[in-house]
Formats: C-alpha cells, structure tokens, sequence
C-alpha cells in the first residue's frame, strides 16, 4: 500500500509538471511573434533549450518507472519495417546532431522487419547516441542483422574507458546520468528478449551494441493497448532526446518551426 501511494504521489507530481512545461511551450510559441531582433531570438532559444531538457529529464524518470515496476504495463509493440525505422530515425540524428558539430554516419540493411516497440527502440537508439556525441567524436550507427536478430551498434571516437569505468555503466542503480541512458537502454533491450553489450579500449572509443530478436509473432510479455499518454509538447522526440548536447541556437523559433 507505502509503494502504491508513494508511486501515484510519484505520478502526480509528474503530471502537474508536465502540465507546466506544456504552458510554457504555448507562452514560448506565442511570444515568437515579438522575439524581432537576435537579443529576444536568444532568449527564446535558451527558454527552448531548458523545456527541452526539462521535458527529456521528465519522460526519462517515466519511462524508468514504468520500466522497472512490475505492476506496469511495459511494451507497446506491433509489426516494425526495421529498415525504414533506422534510416528515417538516422537522417534525423544526422540532422539534429550537426547543431551540435557532430557528424553521423550511419549504415542501415535492407530486408530487416519484425516485431517490436518502435517508440522504446528509438528511446534506446536516442540514449546510446546522447551518450557517444558527448565525447565531441564523430559518431556511427548501424543497423545490421544477426542470427535471428538485427544488432543496433553505437559508436564513438573518443578516449575510451577502460573495464573499471566500462563496468561503471552498467551497475544498478547508475551512479551518473551516462549510468542512467545505459540502463534504460539495456532495460528496453532486456524487455524485447535481447540483450546490451559494449565494448571499449582507451584510445579507440566505445562501441554499445544492443541485440534485439527478430520475431515473427508479438513477444511473450504483458503488451500496452494504447500509446503512452504523454508525449513531447509537440517537438521532435529527436530534439528533446539529445537536448543535453546540443548548443542553444538548436532551439531557436526559426529551427523548431
């Protein structure tokens, strides 16, 4: 009963802050029209860039939560064409990450469908790409098949880590916000019936590989009947997803119109 109530307090709290950051997105939209000069361009830009943050911090807490708790509903999944999923979710990292002076490459196979929740996947894909742009490195995602599986690799050029700190992002709970993209991402992984790997040596940055099953039916696991209720205020998931890397000036009126 402790649980419960503190859960929905929990909830609650989300919902009233969620109720907010939507008033300020409409207050923020409504003054573009008097943001004239760069000055007021500026601030709306950084008014922007803390929604976004904000709205990333919220949903990632929620999706902890619902990841986590057995009494929660945790996949929404149906028939995925893989294949275009990675590529239009690639052009839009390419895109959004260049904001930031990131360049991705990417590499998609053709032919990949299966089974699966294409809003967690991409929440997975977003984690891991947040995590390698923060070293400032060109960053490269692949989309591959394995062995009855397609095998999503994340990859960076930055110093590396060695076993110690490699380890580090993966203890329960995370001890760093890095911690907390790779636990929601093996969690997602975990959930499809597959598996998070990573591998790194210093000098030659990490590569994170997440291993998700091909299946031709729906997954044994308790499945959602509808979408999760809330969403990003109308932003581009990708914008908000990597919002902690990106440079205010990704968030000016004339970028989000």
């Amino acid at each position: 009963m402790e649980r419960w109530m503190l859960e929905s307090t929990t909830g609650a709290h989300m919902a009233q802050l969620r109720m907010q950051l939507a008033q300020m997105t409409a207050a923020s939209q409504l003054l573009e029209r008097y943001a004239t000069d760069e000055k007021g361009k500026a601030y709306l830009s950084t008014i922007n860039q803390s929604v976004c943050r904000m709205l990333r911090l919220v949903g990632r807490l929620e999706l902890a939560q619902r990841l986590t708790d057995e009494d929660e509903v945790r996949l929404h999944v149906a028939p995925l064409d893989i294949t275009r999923w990675g590529e239009d979710l690639a052009r839009r990292l390419e895109g959004v990450l260049a904001g930031a002076g990131v360049s991705l490459t990417w590499e998609v196979a053709p032919g990949l469908l299966g089974v699966a929740d294409g809003a967690l996947l991409e929440q997975l894909v977003l984690e891991l790409v947040s995590n390698a742009a923060k070293t400032a490195t060109p960053v490269k995602l692949t989309v591959q098949p394995g062995t009855q599986s397609v095998r999503i690799t994340v990859s960076d050029q930055g110093p590396g880590l060695d076993a110690e700190q490699l380890s580090t992002l993966f203890q329960q709970p995370p001890q760093e916000d890095s911690g907390l993209g790779v636990a929601l991402a093996q969690q997602i992984a975990q959930l499809h019936g597959g598996l998070l790997m990573a591998d790194s040596k210093l000098g030659r940055g990490v590569n994170m590989v997440a291993v998700i099953p091909l299946r031709e039916g729906l997954p044994p696991h308790r499945l959602e009947t509808s979408a999760p209720q809330w969403g990003d205020n109308g932003l581009d998931r990708v914008l908000v997803g990597l919002s902690d890397v990106l440079p205010a000036t990704s968030f000016s009126p004339d970028e989000l119109r």
